[in-house]
């Protein structure tokens, strides 16, 4: 899967990316310290969202799906979410991986 382009945002200490057509989505630096087992650094959330871009996509279209109203455009992802959709990318025989830090 090609760059999601996911950025970190210092302001709200999370990951922002976008997926199908302009969704937005934020996952908070705590969601990284839950998946990882340890804290991580900006640099590395963003590595892990990369390497992981599936399962990121499989989480997002899942609360997208999910969202009370049709002309929601921003999200949070929380760790349950996430490791739900790394399950299914599992399942599906998609590597999950924990990158080297850039």
């Amino acid at each position: 899967m090609p760059a999601m382009g996911a950025l970190w945002r210092a302001e709200i200490d999370a990951v922002e990316f976008h997926v199908d057509g302009g969704y937005r989505f934020v996952v908070h630096r705590n969601v990284f310290r839950t998946l990882r087992g340890s804290p991580a650094a900006p640099e590395v959330c963003v590595a892990f969202v990369e390497a992981n871009a599936e399962a990121f996509v499989v989480a997002a279209r899942a609360r997208i799906a999910e969202a009370a109203s049709a002309s929601t455009r921003a999200f949070h992802l929380n760790s349950r979410q996430v490791r739900r959709a790394m399950t299914i990318a599992s399942q599906q025989g998609v590597d999950i991986t924990e990158p080297v830090p850039r």
